[in-house]
């Protein structure tokens, strides 16, 4: 038998189509894929409706003034230390209780995280009422 023409052994053709598939994923990954991913990562980390032990987000807190402790104060009030907020949930029942525990700031009660930020010298308490967050 004469084969004259060009001829793909079959593991070349699984190697082609996986490579497509890893550069569709990829492709999806790099294109707005990462917002849905993020978005489900935060969820499973981060108390959705059942909220955040007190001690989880003061602890939290305290990481957050730690990364903005070498920014000026204006940059850290830009920090997510001064952006994001947490719904407390104080018996560990898995409900927020009331409205008042709800959108608490790092330095707001009851968290009341106090963070120094050294600012050309001067050592000042990062405030975050003053910042606010456009959405």
């Amino acid at each position: 038998m004469n084969k004259r023409g060009a001829e793909l052994p079959l593991t070349t053709l699984i190697v082609i189509i996986l490579v497509v598939i890893v550069l569709i994923v990829v492709a999806t990954f790099f294109l707005g894929g990462t917002s849905s991913l993020s978005r489900s990562i935060r969820n499973v980390f981060y108390g959705t409706t059942a909220g955040t032990d007190l001690s989880l987000a003061r602890e939290i807190c305290a990481q957050r003034c730690e990364n903005a402790r070498g920014l000026t104060l204006s940059a850290a009030k830009a920090t997510v230390y001064c952006t994001a907020t947490f719904s407390i949930d104080n018996n560990n029942d898995g409900k927020v209780e009331g409205t008042g525990e709800t959108d608490i700031k790092c330095d707001n009660s009851p968290i009341s995280n106090v963070c120094n930020i050294v600012d050309a010298g001067k050592t000042t308490q990062l405030t975050c009422k003053d910042y606010v967050t456009v959405t």
